[in-house]
């Protein structure tokens, strides 16, 4: 079944998505995004849902179910890097149709929202923190630590790198298709995320109820060790100061 509405999220590692996505799904109308079509979960899914890997059509059918509320808003995350294979994937069931007119077949009408981060120093500290320990998150879900992260200057060129070819990718893609998206900004996002996050499913006409609390458990990762990190890279790298 086609939803009524999609959002996608577009992002790239570490740009506070997580935080985003918990705070869309706790607003009863922008459904619960996820990452569904991560390659690195995509067994997880299938055995989670029952679906006999490499059928397509009944994982989005699975991703649809788990990814709408109530309302009847689907939520998508997509990072740079999930793009294509996902394209691929839908176009393999629903033929070979442009990107947005894909995606509208799949999902009904998409709004698109993007976030990204301008302190890319201080998201690849965050990434690389994440890569080591495998905690991705701070909700009161996550798992113990699985290492212990060390300051890694040529890691954090790769995933400073990484990112901003993801964020050209979804530049170059935007305008290929014709989309204008709703823009985010990590630094002003986190300000005022529950603030930031009513406002554009107002602009998407998605209005929350007045009285209906956005919240998030999410907890800040950040920490003096990070900081550090950061200022340290710059130093090496002779960079500014954010």
């Amino acid at each position: 079944m086609t939803p009524a509405r999609t959002l996608i999220v577009c992002t790239t590692p570490r740009s506070g998505s997580t935080l985003l996505c918990a705070l869309l799904a706790s607003s009863g109308v922008g459904g619960r995004p996820e990452s569904w079509y991560r390659a690195e979960d995509r067994s997880e899914y299938e055995a989670d849902w029952g679906v006999p890997p490499g059928d397509h059509l009944a994982f989005l059918k699975s991703a649809i179910k788990a990814g709408s509320d109530e309302s009847g808003t689907f939520g998508l995350r997509l990072q740079a890097a999930s793009l294509s294979p996902a394209l691929a994937e839908l176009r393999a069931s629903f033929g070979n149709l442009p990107d947005r007119d894909l995606l509208k077949h799949a999902f009904g009408p998409c709004t698109f929202i993007y976030i990204r981060r301008n302190d890319d120093v201080a998201q690849a500290v965050s990434r690389l923190k994440a890569e080591v320990s495998q905690v991705w998150h701070l909700d009161g879900t996550e798992p113990p630590p699985r290492g212990e992260p060390a300051y890694d200057a040529a890691r954090l060129d790769e995933f400073r790198l990484e990112a901003a070819e993801g964020n050209s990718a979804w530049e170059a893609w935007f305008a290929a298709q014709g989309i204008a998206p709703i823009r985010l900004v990590y630094e002003a996002f986190v300000t005022d995320p529950a603030g930031q996050v009513r406002t554009l499913l107002t602009r998407s006409g998605l209005p929350p109820h007045p009285d209906r609390q956005i919240t998030a458990t999410n907890r800040k990762m950040a920490d003096s060790s990070s900081e550090a990190w950061a200022s340290r890279y710059r130093r090496e790298r002779g960079l500014q100061s954010t």
